[in-house]
């Protein structure tokens, strides 16, 4: 599942991950992913919009266990934490055991990333507290590393073993008699 795909060129490596989730707060946003891929592929993918309310599930119509990947690039930085902390809880539980959340996000924790709140660029989310939610949550931290900038890029693991069902992707066409 990768949530706010945009354009970035990381998509084009996860093509092979079969079905491909792709979520945000308006199909308009999908639509530059979409694009880059022929109409045969684009129907193959599997695109949800959500709300982020705190009332009610961001992310309920996904089902539970189901992805070993959750990927969120440059979109947290950009959410306040309470919405922060929904997605992290209903992340978990969308995860699969030994399932990965790889996430960036705007650490506070260091002085370039509070400069970004400063001139109203991102929101204010203090990098302890990200860290204490995750593993109050169930999470385990993987890894996490700061680039020379303010972003913070984090790997945080649901505890089990990953296990699947699935052979790998069919290569096979049904042809009518």
């Amino acid at each position: 599942m990768i949530i706010r795909p945009g354009i970035e060129s990381f998509i084009d490596s996860m093509v092979a991950l079969d079905p491909l989730y792709l979520v945000d707060l308006n199909h308009d946003y999908l639509a530059p992913a979409l694009s880059k891929f022929n109409s045969q592929y684009q129907n193959r993918l599997r695109t949800y919009t959500v709300k982020e309310e705190l009332d009610q599930d961001i992310l309920g119509q996904l089902p539970n266990n189901q992805f070993a990947l959750c990927f969120v690039y440059n979109y947290f930085n950009f959410r306040p934490f309470e919405i922060l902390k929904k997605y992290l809880d209903e992340i978990y539980e969308k995860l699969t055991p030994g399932g990965v959340l790889v996430m960036t996000f705007n650490d506070c924790d260091r002085a370039s990333a509070v400069q970004l709140v400063e001139n109203f660029y991102c929101c204010y989310t203090p990098g302890y507290l990200v860290r204490e939610l995750a593993l109050s949550i169930g999470y385990e931290i993987e890894y996490s590393w700061n680039d020379p900038g303010p972003t913070t890029w984090l790997e945080l693991k649901k505890p089990g073993t990953m296990t699947s069902l699935k052979g790998g992707q069919t290569l096979a066409k049904v042809l009518p008699k």
